[in-house]
C-alpha cells in the first residue's frame, strides 16, 4: 500500500515539473494565488478607505498592489529554507518512485520470459499436425486434400483443405523457429517447425500454395492444448503468452530483436505421389517434420 502511494505521488510529481500540460497548471495556480492575495489586499484597503470616508485612488491600489508582492517575495526568501527542504524530499519520492517501478518492471520481465520458456516447453512435443490424401494425379496436376487437427480436441477436425498443384513431386516447406539465441530458450536448443507451404518440382518454392492449418488469431492449430494438457503454467496465461509469441514469430524484424531467428525448412518434405495415397504430417519434438504414408493404395 505505502508503496502504491509512493509511486501515485512520484507520477504526480514527475507530470507537474515535466510535462507542458503540468507546467500549465503550474502556472495556473501561482496566477490564481497571486490574484486572491492581491484581491484580498485590495479589499482590506477599501474598506479601511471607506470607514475613513476617503476613495481609494488608483495609485493607492497600485501601491497597494507592489506592496502585497513585496511581501510575497519577502516571505518567499524567509521561507526557501523550507522550499528547499521540500523539493528535496519531492526528488526522493520521484527518486524512490522510479526505483519501485524498475524493480516491479524487471520483475514483471523476469516473470514473462518465465511463462514463455514454459509456453515453449510445452510446445515441444511429438504430434499429428495433418493428414493428406491425394485425390488425383491427372495431367500432371496433383490434387490432394489436407485435414488438421487440434490437439485441444482430439474429436473434431479442426479445418480441411483442397488443393491443386501442377506436378507429381509434392515438397512440404515449413517455417523453422530458431530459439538458440533467445533468453526465452534458456540456454537449450530448441527449434519448432510450422508446416506453411506446398511446392512441386513444376511450382518453384517461392510460388508455392499456402497449406492453412491456422486459427482465426494465427496461431497454428499444432499449438492449442486443453486445458488438462498444459502443464506448469495456467491455460489462460498460456494462450495469452502463445498469442504474444506467435505475434513477434511473425515479423522479421520484432523476431530478431527477441532473439529469434526465423527461416524456411533447411530440406522441404518431399513425395512423389499417386492418386489414392495417404500421408500423416508429424512434427516432432526435436523440431523437425516427418510425413508418414498411411494406408497405401
Amino acid at each position: 500500500m505505502a508503496l502504491e502511494i509512493v509511486k501515485k505521488v512520484s507520477s504526480a510529481i514527475l507530470f507537474l515539473t515535466t510535462n507542458p500540460i503540468g507546467y500549465a497548471i503550474d502556472g495556473s495556480l501561482l496566477i490564481l494565488f497571486v490574484i486572491f492575495t492581491l484581491a484580498r489586499s485590495l479589499r482590506r484597503e477599501r474598506l479601511l478607505a471607506m470607514a475613513a470616508g476617503t476613495p481609494l485612488s488608483g495609485a493607492q491600489k497600485f501601491f497597494v498592489c507592489l506592496d502585497e508582492l513585496g511581501r510575497l517575495f519577502a516571505a518567499l526568501a524567509a521561507n526557501l529554507p523550507v522550499l528547499l527542504v521540500v523539493a528535496v524530499l519531492s526528488v526522493s519520492v520521484v527518486a524512490i518512485g522510479e526505483t519501485v517501478k524498475k524493480v516491479e518492471s524487471s520483475l514483471e520481465a523476469a516473470s514473462r520470459i518465465k511463462e514463455l520458456q514454459t509456453v515453449l516447453r510445452n510446445l515441444e512435443r511429438s504430434l499429428k499436425v495433418a493428414e493428406i490424401r491425394v485425390l488425383s494425379t491427372q495431367n500432371d496436376r496433383t490434387t490432394f486434400e489436407i485435414t488438421f487437427f487440434d490437439p485441444a480436441n482430439q474429436q473434431s477436425i479442426a479445418e480441411t483443405k483442397t488443393i491443386s498443384i501442377d506436378g507429381r513431386d509434392i515438397y512440404i516447406d515449413a517455417i523453422v523457429l530458431n530459439f538458440d539465441y533467445s533468453e526465452i530458450a534458456s540456454g537449450r536448443r530448441v527449434n519448432i517447425a510450422i508446416p506453411y507451404r506446398v511446392f512441386s518440382d513444376v511450382v518453384p518454392q517461392i510460388n508455392g500454395i499456402s497449406l492453412g492449418g491456422v486459427d482465426s488469431k494465427g496461431i497454428p492449430y499444432m499449438f492449442h492444448r486443453a486445458d488438462d494438457d498444459i502443464y506448469g503454467i495456467a491455460p489462460e496465461v498460456y494462450r495469452e503468452r502463445l498469442a504474444e509469441l506467435i505475434k513477434i514469430s511473425s515479423n522479421e524484424s520484432s523476431a530478431r530483436s527477441a532473439g529469434i531467428v526465423r527461416s524456411l525448412y533447411g530440406s522441404a518434405l518431399h513425395r512423389r505421389v499417386s492418386a489414392g495415397d495417404r500421408f500423416e504430417l508429424r512434427v516432432e519434438q526435436t523440431g523437425g517434420l516427418t510425413l508418414r504414408e498411411r494406408f497405401p493404395f
